[in-house]
């Protein structure tokens, strides 16, 4: 199945001029203080991916990649970049998708859960595609180690587009809380102990984790693996 839009578009960093008075937003304050558990949890608990996910790709593809990701990290702005540029390559054949969830760690990143609950808001008041372009330019805004201020949301909604009004209301209301903890438990379940965690899902095979951001060359090379196990077993 072939994307509506185009990776170009989908990926182009949103240009935000931060300059003036920033409009405020009252940001609602969730917090997740799961304790992580290192090697608990097993990649076969990963919840199916439906069409309600963020998906860039074709949903039946027959290699998936789902990253449990929180928005400031540095390991997962990384590999935020390695996944783009592979799916510039391999969206459009339809043999590969990415599907992304929120994994933030409130305990190292203070407005992680934050910034999920808004990237989900934004994406609800807009294209689909908006989900992708909001994390870009907050990543773009706030690189590497630093952390994005919530602040500056108002910059990047003007930018998209975006109602003003409502999305203050919904990331006040905390509208999407209950999505961003249910990403965050199933990660753990999954067994999950840092940002980038990914599990790899492969036609005919059981689920494979990844912990941490593996750099292009490797994941390249881990895709076209997986595509030619799959190409074997048909």
């Amino acid at each position: 199945m072939k994307m509506p839009f185009t990776l170009r578009d989908l990926f182009i960093p949103v240009a935000i001029i931060i300059a003036g008075i920033i409009l405020a937003v009252a940001i609602y304050a969730v917090r997740i203080h799961h304790t992580i558990t290192q090697g608990a949890g097993s990649p076969e608990a990963v919840r199916p991916v439906t069409p309600a996910d963020h998906i860039i790709g074709n949903p039946g593809a027959p290699v998936t990649i789902i990253e449990y990701a929180d928005i400031d990290s540095s390991y997962s702005k990384s590999f935020q970049l390695t996944m783009e540029q592979l799916m510039t390559e391999y969206a459009n054949g339809g043999k590969v998708a990415w599907v992304y969830r929120h994994f933030p760690n409130t305990l190292q990143h203070a407005s992680a859960a934050t910034h999920a609950l808004a990237a989900e808001c934004a994406t609800s008041l807009s294209l689909p595609t908006t989900f992708f372009r909001f994390i870009d330019a907050m990543q773009a805004t706030a690189p590497g180690e630093n952390e994005f201020n919530p602040d500056q949301y108002p910059v990047i909604v003007a930018e998209l587009g975006i109602d003003q009004a409502a999305f203050k209301s919904c990331v006040t209301a905390g509208t999407f809380t209950k999505r961003v903890h249910d990403d965050y438990d199933n990660a753990l379940a999954a067994g999950a102990t840092g940002s980038p965690f990914v599990v790899l899902l492969v036609q005919g095979q059981k689920p494979a984790s990844i912990d941490g951001a593996l750099p292009y060359a490797a994941m390249k090379k881990l895709i076209d693996q997986s595509i030619a196990k799959v190409a074997t077993s048909t």
